[in-house]
This record gives C-alpha cells, sequence and structure tokens, in this order.
C-alpha cells in the first residue's frame, strides 16, 4: 500500500538513453537551489539513493556552548556534541574562561578519540575533530573494547592465583580506553546515520550501524564490571577465602571462551555457535547466582562476605552482558536474512 506521507514519481526517458526523474518543487526552494546547480547523488548500504544539496554538505557542523551559566554539567554537553557528530565544539563565554572549564577540557581531550584544540582565546576555546568517521570500521573498536575487558577480568583471575598485583595497577586508564571506545563508535554511528558518504564508507546499514552501538553499550557495562572485579580483587585478595579452583573463579574461563566464540562470529555469522554460545552463558549466570545464595549460608566477617559476593555479582554480570550481546548478532543475523529474502531481482 503506498505511503500517504510520500510523493511518488515516475521514472522519464531522454535522449534514448538517460534516465530522468524530476525533484520536488519545495525542496528546491528549501535549498535555495536553482537551475544548473548541481546535487549529490549517493547510493546508500541499503542499495537506495539519497540525493543532497552540495551546499549543505561543505558546512562544518558547529555546536556552540555557552558557559556562564553552566557549573557541572559542561563535560555532559561536550560529550553530547561530541557523539552527535560535531565537526567543532565551541565553548564561550562573556568573561574569561575560568581554570576549572579549561580543566574539563583537558578531561574531554583524554577521554575521547581524534578531538584537538584549534583554538584557545580568553572568551573561547574551539575544539576541533580531526578524524574522518570513515577511516576507522566500527568492528575495531568494537575488538579493542573486548581484548581490554577480557585483559582486566583475566588479570584479576591471574592474581587469585598468585600473580603480582602489579597487573592491576592500570585498572582506571583501562576503563578509560573502554569508555572512550564506546563514545567514538556511538559518534561513527551518529554521523553514518546523517552521511550516507559514510554510511557506504563503512559498509554497514543503518539498522546494523544501531546494533552495533548496542553493542558498544553492552560491552561498556560489561568493562563497568570488569573494572569493578578488578577492584574488588586489588583490595581484598588476602581476604577472600573463596578458593581459586571453585566458583566464581572457575567461571571466568568459560565466559572467556563463550565471549571468544560470540565475538569472532560477528563477521563470520555462524548463527548456531552464537545461540550454543548465549546458552552457555545464560547457564553459567544462574549457576553464579546460586553460588551467591549459597555464600550467606557460611560463617565469616561481613567485610569478607560482601567482597566475595560482589566478585560473583560481577562475573555473574559479564555473563549476562555476554547474553545480552549474543542477542544483539542474531538480530543483526536476522536483519541480514531477511534483507537477502527481501531483495528485488532482475
Amino acid at each position: 500500500m503506498p505511503d500517504q506521507d510520500t510523493e511518488y514519481r515516475k521514472i522519464q526517458l531522454t535522449g534514448g538513453s538517460t534516465y530522468v526523474v524530476s525533484l520536488p518543487k519545495d525542496w528546491i526552494i528549501e535549498n535555495d537551489l536553482h537551475k544548473s546547480d548541481t546535487v549529490s547523488v549517493e547510493e546508500l548500504a541499503t542499495g537506495d539513493l539519497r540525493i543532497s544539496s552540495i551546499r549543505n554538505r561543505e558546512i562544518r557542523r558547529i555546536s556552540v556552548i555557552n558557559t556562564d551559566d553552566i557549573n557541572e554539567g559542561l563535560l555532559d554537553l561536550m560529550i553530547g556534541a561530541y557523539i552527535a557528530g560535531a565537526d567543532v565544539i565551541r565553548l564561550e563565554s562573556k568573561k574569561e574562561i575560568p581554570r576549572k572549564t579549561r580543566m574539563m577540557v583537558r578531561g574531554f581531550l583524554r577521554d575521547t578519540r581524534g578531538m584537538e584544540i584549534e583554538g584557545d582565546e580568553p572568551h573561547q576555546i574551539d575544539i576541533v575533530s580531526l578524524l574522518n568517521p570513515s577511516e576507522l570500521r566500527l568492528q575495531v573498536s568494537i575488538n579493542r573494547m573486548y581484548l581490554l575487558i577480557t585483559s582486566l577480568v583475566e588479570d584479576s583471575l591471574q592474581v587469585i592465583n598468585g600473580e603480582d598485583p602489579e597487573i592491576l595497577s592500570d585498572i582506571i586508564e583501562r576503563e578509560r580506553q573502554i569508555d572512550a571506545r564506546r563514545l567514538l563508535l556511538e559518534r561513527q554511528v551518529a554521523t553514518a546515520l546523517q552521511l550516507p558518504s559514510v554510511e557506504k564508507r563503512l559498509g554497514i546499514d543503518r539498522f546494523n550501524a544501531m546494533e552495533h552501538a548496542n553493542i558498544a553499550r553492552a560491552f561498556e557495562r560489561m568493562g563497568d564490571h570488569a573494572c569493578r572485579l578488578a577492584m574488588l580483587v586489588n583490595e581484598h585478595a588476602i581476604n577472600m577465602k573463596l578458593r581459586p579452583d571453585s566458583m566464581p573463579w572457575t567461571a571466568i574461563p568459560l565466559w572467556a571462551d563463550e565471549l571468544k566464540k560470540i565475538v569472532h562470529n560477528m563477521y563470520t555469522r555462524d548463527i548456531n555457535l552464537i545461540i550454543d554460545a548465549k546458552q552457555k552463558l545464560a547457564n553459567l549466570s544462574n549457576d553464579l547466582e546460586s553460588t551467591e545464595s549459597e555464600l550467606w549460608t557460611g560463617r565469616g566477617s561481613a567485610e569478607r562476605l560482601i567482597a566475595e559476593f560482589r566478585v560473583s555479582e560481577s562475573i555473574r554480570r559479564i555473563c549476562a552482558y555476554g547474553v545480552n550481546i549474543a542477542e544483539v548478532l542474531i538480530n543483526m543475523l536476522m536483519h541480514q536474512d531477511l534483507e537477502l529474502k527481501n531483495k528485488p531481482t532482475g
């Protein structure tokens, strides 16, 4: 059934070899286009075409933030502008920009990727993007998050097994890298949704772009619990009575194996392996929950029991987020299957 909000126009043949479709007059007026002006025609990853005004594409997108009336929320606004795909984030103030604000800018640069200060004046700071969003494929950030998270969890287990706790000395830095990769991926997805050229170069359609963002968020939450686990081990390893060869520690190698299968099948797309890994992680999560219930039946100091419970809870949560990632991959596979089976032929 035709969409009532969509205009339909017939393809015409001129000169015996050129196919022509007329453009809506309202769109021409809105974009201030005239006879002989040039428009861009881009093929999307879905095979659809998008017509855009060249004039609009050449404008750098600038996000202007007035800092005079903003206190603690400035970093959130800068992050929001970054994810939205701003080419320039401009901070303005009628007064001289204070040292505290400049410290927030340094924190923003540390926690993001591809942003640098272009102009630094007493009343204005311009932060510009130096990274082309289509230069780095989305899976690069996903893989980096995966490696950072698994290294944190496996290093925590190594400390429990007697390794030097020094290997966990950079927990905060690894957490920042995980968060920075998530922010970069969300920025790329937002840009791909707005610019067909980015979408095409990334080789991904809109549905899959959004699902990549969902995977990155799940990895970020998994990373939060991996960091929490590492900190607990760093602070309480000596006092814990949980044996390395029993639950919840024995769950870690199992989790690592199943998560590896899921991540490696993001692009080879073996749906049976993903479903199997998802079920094993779900079962592992249930086993860990049972372990947590048994903890409270034993005797020991409240401090030790709470630490041991929180360790088990964090491992259970990283398993649960592995299930979430598997579910998103299944959605992506079913979308791909639907697109292939309903692709026009001939």
